[in-house]
């Protein structure tokens, strides 16, 4: 009994440990929050809810226009947040990277989705690395949810095959901005990868 215990102790913390977490740059969360109510705003839209902010979303005019204003804040700030600071996640662009080691990558939506479903592709195109993902997304009050959580090379199998593949469908994402945050497990290894949203 007291193996069993420890056991499952030890399997809880290990848990703990392991989580994955929405909330890796909420100071950048908010400052983009912030920004993004101030152009809508500079362009008539009313922000009294979320259903008057999405109707926002619909008008291309205004969120082209959002996008732009967005890429060029986001561009200007990236310094300041984190010399290693988040990456811009462009809607329906390829963005590739690699996660050396227990290093970390994470990737923040400068605009909020004008879209309710977003497919989220993650491809693998090299290394052996174990990783760890967490999908979000994030209201303008900087509330969390976590929608989806995944592994890669999560076993030795899988190490072997360089070109794994994830697919997940997120739903409900009209006015969030969108982040992935990716976490390494594996010292001494790499994990090469490309991923879009669309």
């Amino acid at each position: 009994m007291r193996i069993f215990l420890t056991s499952l102790l030890l399997f809880i913390a290990l848990g703990v440990v392991t989580a994955q977490s929405c909330k890796s740059a909420p100071s950048v969360v908010s400052d983009l929050n912030r920004k993004i109510a101030n152009v809508v705003k500079a362009q008539g839209c009313a922000l009294t809810n979320l259903n008057t902010f999405n109707q926002c979303m619909d008008n291309p005019t205004l969120y082209g226009q959002l996008k732009s204003q967005m890429n060029s804040y986001f561009n200007s700030r990236s310094s300041s947040w984190s010399s290693i600071g988040p990456r811009r996640l462009d809607f329906g662009r390829y963005h590739e990277g690699r996660i050396v080691s227990t290093g970390g990558r994470m990737y923040v939506s400068p605009v909020p989705s004008n879209k309710n479903s977003l497919t989220v592709d993650i491809m693998e195109l090299d290394g052996k690395g174990k990783v760890s993902y967490v999908i979000c997304k994030v209201d303008r009050k900087g509330r969390y949810t976590k929608l989806k959580t995944g592994w890669i090379n999560e076993i030795n199998s899988q190490k072997s095959n360089k070109r794994e593949t994830r697919r997940h469908t997120i739903s409900g994402v009209k006015g969030y901005i969108i982040s992935i945050h990716f976490d390494g497990k594996s010292v001494g290894n790499t994990f090469q990868y490309k991923i879009r949203v669309q």
